[in-house]
């Protein structure tokens, strides 16, 4: 069987990969990402289904997340491997113990990606492993698809603020300065360290993203610095934190005033020292990394109240950017517009959708507090639900339900699509704060945001 295809619609011959992974909404980007890049792409979510799709089709090659605990394992590896013409294999883990990277490479892996990766990472993996996708494999809707810059690039804009944080970017990316990057919620300080990342000298390490907020103080603790077998009740072996998974890399710690007090102490010794001790552990881990923080909030307060550590701040504002607010640079907003319908095209269906001109005027008429965060979050429901109101009614409040007795579960209440979208854009994107405020659990939100398609993924 051939591992090319031909499109349909064009002529154009494309390479045949498969994407195997758990997680729905790495698939979706993978999907759309490698497609748009001259790829025809498929994607499953379990060992038995990538074996079958191995064996039975011939794909150029295979994209293989490894997590033991879902049943994809090493020996996923080797069966996919185990046929008489098999498929250059690229490896990805969200933990990758020198112990299973080594592994995958003598069964035959290609390569060994560490999540989060950015795709201008998987498409390099897979041209080294497959090889570059000639003239007629390319996808050449776009022009600007196929330039390398503008694909890997993760800035979008062009007005003179944007300009002007490109360049700071770009000079902040030659050193190893701890950074701390600035702004209002919404306004893509993410989308900064990313870009810092990539045009960096660590861009060939992970980038590795923890967001403080997220987790109380001791689960953030074992999560950043690791634990040792026996640390704490259920710790049944031990597991690498986030600062040894970014070693040689970058670490990425968001919402960092609110990180505890007890951990900032011992972020500054790592800071300081370039090592720390896993919890339970007796001996430093010495690591290297470069530090960049995010915060919307404003520190100089936090510093002069006693929540957040002066000597801290000083160590990570070796260098500070700003994130610009999406209402200073309102001429980038038709390109952002274009970037997310793109982005989400597959959430209409195949329902027709076409922004006009009269659209662009009131999308850049308005103010967007809530930034290119707020103006992604419609573009979506434009795509989902057709061209409303651009600001939405707020959620509905919990319906009112008889009351039940003490032992019976709780039953989750029906949603629509508008009513979900807009309880993760008011928590931020935070699932678990989006469910309470929802009153569902956390499980019943995830089914939600799948079933009507509107995970974001950056």
């Amino acid at each position: 069987m051939s591992q090319r295809s031909v499109a349909p619609d064009s002529g154009r011959v494309r390479q045949k990969l498969l994407v195997v992974d758990t997680d729905p909404g790495v698939c979706w980007s993978l999907e759309k990402g490698l497609g748009l890049s001259g790829y025809e792409v498929s994607t499953v979510n379990n060992a038995a289904h990538a074996i079958q799709r191995a064996r039975a089709e011939s794909f150029a090659g295979i994209l293989l997340e490894i997590m033991p605990e879902a049943g994809l394992t090493v020996e996923t590896l080797t069966q996919i491997l185990d046929q008489e013409a098999p498929p250059s294999v690229v490896c990805v883990s969200i933990d990758a113990p020198p112990t299973i990277v080594i592994d995958c490479m003598r069964r035959g892996a290609t390569d060994f990606l560490v999540k989060p990766f950015s795709l201008a990472e998987v498409r390099a993996a897979i041209a080294k492993a497959i090889g570059p996708l000639n003239s007629s494999g390319a996808d050449t809707e776009d022009p600007a698809e196929e330039s390398p810059e503008l694909a890997a690039s993760l800035l979008v804009g062009v007005s003179p603020p944007m300009q002007e944080l490109r360049t700071v970017i770009k000079q902040v990316a030659q050193t190893d300065l701890n950074c701390l990057i600035r702004g209002q919620s919404g306004a893509g300080k993410d989308v900064i360290a990313r870009e810092i990342h990539r045009l960096s000298k660590r861009n060939e390490k992970p980038l590795i993203k923890v967001n403080c907020s997220a987790l109380p103080e001791q689960l953030l603790e074992s999560e950043l610095f690791g634990y040792e077998k026996g640390a704490f009740t259920g710790a049944v072996a031990a597991k690498p934190g986030r600062f040894s998974l970014a070693d040689k890399g970058v670490i990425f710690l968001d919402e960092i005033c609110e990180m505890h007090p007890n951990l900032q102490a011992k972020l500054l010794q790592v800071i300081e020292h370039k090592e720390f001790t896993k919890l339970g552990g007796r001996q430093s881990v010495k690591v290297d990394v470069q530090i960049i923080a995010a915060s919307n909030a404003d520190i100089e307060a936090k510093t002069k109240d006693g929540s957040f550590r002066q000597d801290l701040y000083f160590r990570l504002n070796e260098v500070c950017i700003w994130a610009p607010p999406l209402n200073n640079r309102k001429e980038d907003i038709p390109l952002l517009v274009k970037h997310f319908t793109k982005k989400y095209s597959n959430f209409t269906g195949n329902r027709p959708f076409q922004v006009t001109g009269e659209d662009l005027t009131r999308l850049t008429e308005r103010d967007w507090n809530g930034n290119v965060r707020e103006l992604e979050s419609t573009i979506k429901r434009w795509l989902v639900l057709g061209k409303t109101d651009i600001t939405p009614p707020p959620v509905a409040p919990p319906r009112t339900a008889a009351p039940a007795a003490a032992s019976a579960p709780a039953q989750d209440r029906e949603y629509s699509p508008e009513e979900i979208l807009q309880a993760l854009e008011q928590n931020q994107w935070n699932r678990r704060k989006a469910a309470e405020s929802l009153d569902i659990s956390y499980q019943s939100l995830r089914r939600r945001i799948e079933k009507f398609k509107l995970d974001q993924r950056r």
